[in-house]
């Protein structure tokens, strides 16, 4: 595969920051729940709801920024830029967003809860990045750039979908922090040799290690009844998310894949089998950033809210450990 052999210096270290980040997302999150549940959890709580806003609304826009000028590098110099390269993550992505959608409503259908159809679709890039670093150099190049294209298509399709069927319901502040931050990067105009490469190199750090963890402490403090822990996985929102998440995602990734192979619109890379595929579809069931965005936009009960978290969480615990293991036992390449 021509993208796997000329895989660039850039490409490796855009690849450490997002795992990195992927830790330092995990880390964030840990410290949000256990400072939730603790004897000091109404002063955590209340510090981080002063900056709600600030950090959900506006500084929020660096990381949807950093989304569009990726999105705009693959298509002008990556592997978007060939249509046969692209096919095969480009569909898998439509898979993994299309099942857990179609999941989440079986669940959800006639509920309130419905509208938050599209909250299991989108792929978290630097949790799962930072997972596949885990397997260090068992993993080929090919499912490193298979993994990153394809979050990258979810994540533009993510975009899509909110500026398409949740417009109405996003303030202006939103839409412009989210979808208005994509579309800027896209046009905004680079010269003298600086260039989105560049411009991405500068602020990805940024994102992975400042906007995502402050995101993280913002919105994932959730408090836990342990008691009432039973009732809270057997409702419809985290029934729907983490089937959608940890099934749909490998379901839909991996036969949108294999359907396109088949069907002669893409071509499956030597160094890549539909097994390990399944494995980076498991992966992807890790989403969180994106995926509490939606929620907020699309769900009003704080309740169900509540259980959108404990759902995300609880998924990617799952997805995580799922999709290691069938690396670990499916990979092409050994140790």
């Amino acid at each position: 595969m021509a993208i796997a052999r000329g895989f660039s210096n850039s490409i490796r270290a855009f690849f450490r920051t997002e795992s990195s980040g992927g830790v330092f997302l995990v880390f964030a999150a840990l410290i949000a729940l256990i400072s939730a549940n603790s004897p000091w959890s109404a002063g955590y709580l209340n510090f981080w709801h002063e900056y709600e806003v600030f950090i959900n609304d506006g500084l929020i826009a660096i990381f949807f920024f950093l989304v569009g000028l990726e999105i705009r590098q693959e298509a002008r110099s990556g592997q978007f830029r060939d249509p046969k390269s692209a096919a095969l993550p480009i569909v898998a992505a439509i898979g993994g967003m299309v099942t857990p959608a179609l999941i989440f409503v079986i669940f959800n259908s006639g509920s309130a809860t419905s509208n938050g159809w599209a909250i299991p679709m989108a792929t978290d890039i630097a949790l799962a990045l930072g997972a596949l670093a885990l397997l260090g150099k068992r993993i080929d190049t090919s499912l490193k750039v298979f993994l990153l294209t394809l979050a990258i298509a979810d994540d533009l399709g993510s975009i899509l979908v909110l500026g398409i069927f949740y417009s109405d319901g996003v303030s202006l502040v939103k839409i412009a922090s989210s979808i208005g931050a994509v579309i800027l990067a896209w046009i905004i105009p680079l010269r003298g040799g600086f260039n989105t490469e560049k411009l991405i190199k500068i602020i990805h750090p940024w994102s992975a290690f400042l906007v995502i963890p402050l995101f993280a402490l913002v919105n994932i403090g959730i408090q836990i009844n342990l008691p009432n822990i039973d009732q809270m996985i057997t409702t419809p929102v985290v029934i729907g998310i983490v089937i959608g998440r940890v099934i749909g995602k490998v379901v839909g990734i991996t036969f949108f894949a294999w359907a396109a192979v088949k069907l002669g619109f893409a071509k499956l890379p030597a160094a890549l089998s539909f097994k390990e595929i399944a494995g980076a579809g498991a992966l992807a069931g890790m989403g969180l950033t994106v995926s509490l965005f939606v929620a907020k936009v699309a769900l009003t009960d704080q309740s169900a809210i509540a259980e959108v978290k404990f759902a995300l969480l609880l998924s990617a615990l799952i997805s995580a450990v799922l999709g290691l293991t069938l690396l670990r036992i499916f990979s092409t390449k050994q140790d």
